[in-house]
């Protein structure tokens, strides 16, 4: 028991000489010295877990974390794609980008992956099946099935329209 309270107290006091030095650092160099910081915490803590055969403890933190990293990147990805900044708030983060109102038939087709005269079967299987794939509740997102339903019903309300 004394033995984690000396170990618990000079960890402490290397943390509390190392935020110290930081602090004398100008603050252009500070970020390193802080990520140097970061990974040194994580490799001890992985040591600390593959010594006491708490690795497990590791793999549910991954586990549980997956989700926030997927919403991450593809957040980030969405952003790089739309030419954003990232720190641009939008209107109604929840709601999806509206599908594209002046869509042609080309484009309607391509995203469908489609050929000029495939009949409304031909549209509504590709429909389907691509939603399948790509519906939000399947791994999708919002404005991918959005971009899905619109060039549908551009192709379909141009036959009967």
């Amino acid at each position: 028991m004394i033995i984690r309270l000396l170990i618990a107290a000079a960890i402490l006091y290397a943390l509390y000489r190392f935020v110290k030095l930081v602090q004398s650092k100008p603050p252009q160099q500070r970020r390193s010295y802080y990520i140097t910081l970061l990974v040194s915490m994580a490799a001890a803590g992985l040591i600390l877990l593959s010594i006491t055969g708490r690795v497990h403890w590791l793999a549910g933190l991954v586990g549980g974390a997956m989700p926030f990293v997927r919403q991450y990147v593809l957040q980030h990805i969405y952003h790089k794609i739309s030419n954003k900044p990232q720190g641009e708030a939008e209107p109604n983060a929840t709601t999806p980008p509206p599908p594209q109102m002046d869509m042609d038939e080309s484009q309607a087709l391509s995203i469908l992956g489609l050929k000029a005269g495939a009949s409304d079967d031909d549209i509504i299987a590709a429909h389907r099946s691509l939603m399948q794939k790509l519906h939000p509740d399947r791994g999708g997102n919002d404005y991918l099935a959005s971009q899905l339903n619109a060039a549908k019903d551009v192709l379909l309300n141009k036959r009967t329209g």
